[in-house]
């Protein structure tokens, strides 16, 4: 599997976390469009199978990756610079040189520059239901008929790193597509809109240490049986939703997953070039639980030493 990575500008506000597992349902759609059923349950089956064909990370702002769990023990001086700014969760990200540094197992990097992150801003907005009988506002089942929806706006551009074994003209086609039919909630009505900025391009940006005893995770992530354990992460619950419904019988909701988050660590020798599952029989279809339906939810491993 190569590694790339893509630089993607939002052209609309968006509605969902720039997060791995929706990206990769993205795709699905997109190269079901492109290469029709049968292409697309090859993908699912292999990836049911643990061999996935292509895996996203998280999406960064532009050159900057997430902070490794358990790798942020400031020294004394670096803890006075950190105070200038507001608050700690600046330093979810770090830009490349310090990753590069922290994953070689050094400590003397630059937090400063995290001062700059940019931040997506989240703007409420207040909806009315609409009845499907009467095309009117008005309660339904006794229900107040306003509701709220959360949506983003961010500035710059984002970075997002895939591992595939799919040849680049396949991802040249795909990729395109995808971003601008949308990604996440509510795309139908212009939300989540994307354009890639330059083309898919290999990546080798890391540098990688020569005897790596453990992983950063690009991508959140749920691991299965044998994965490691020793390590430090943070997890949360996800609450995922299908596309759409067939019919009544069916819910618009998926099981909650717990995952783990983009910038866990864990212990690991050999790192393998990528950890995790893929989660099925999660949602229903036609009444009936449904195998067909899948979350994918590997991560990237980019190999690391950890200090601790």
């Amino acid at each position: 599997m190569n590694l790339y990575k893509i630089t993607v500008k939002p052209l609309s506000a968006y509605c969902s976390p720039l997060q791995s597992d929706t990206f990769f349902g993205a795709f699905c759609w997109s190269y079901l469009f492109g290469y029709g059923e049968d292409a697309l349950h090859r993908l699912l089956c292999r990836c049911k199978e643990g061999s996935p064909d292509i895996i996203f990370s998280n999406a960064f702002p532009s050159g900057r990756l997430p902070m490794p769990a358990g790798f942020n023990e400031f020294t004394e001086d670096q803890a006075r610079q950190t105070l200038k700014y507001k608050k700690q969760k600046q330093f979810s990200t770090i830009g490349l040189d310090d990753f590069n540094r922290l994953i070689n197992g050094t400590k003397e990097v630059s937090f400063h520059a995290s001062a700059e992150e940019p931040e997506a801003k989240l703007d409420l907005r207040w909806r009315n239901k609409v009845s499907r009988n009467t095309d009117k506002a008005e309660d339904t089942e006794g229900e107040d008929a306003l509701f709220e929806t959360e949506q983003y706006f961010a500035e710059g551009t984002f970075d997002i790193f895939i591992r595939s074994s799919f040849a680049e003209e396949v991802l040249e086609q795909v990729l395109p597509e995808m971003f601008r039919y949308g990604i996440g909630a509510r795309r139908s009505v212009g939300k989540g809109s994307f354009c890639m900025e330059g083309g898919l391009e290999l990546f080798d940006g890391f540098r990688l240490p020569q005897n790596p005893d453990g992983f950063v995770a690009l991508s959140n992530f749920v691991p299965q049986r044998n994965d490691p354990t020793d390590g430090s992460y943070k997890a949360f619950v996800k609450y995922p939703k299908v596309s759409f419904v067939e019919n009544g019988e069916d819910s618009p909701l998926k099981k909650p997953i717990i995952f783990l988050k983009a910038g866990s660590v864990f212990r690991d020798r050999p790192v393998k070039e990528f950890y995790g599952s893929c989660i099925d029989k999660i949602a229903l279809k036609g009444g009936r639980i449904s195998g067909e339906i899948v979350v994918g939810a590997y991560t990237i491993a980019v190999p690391c030493r950890i200090p601790y």
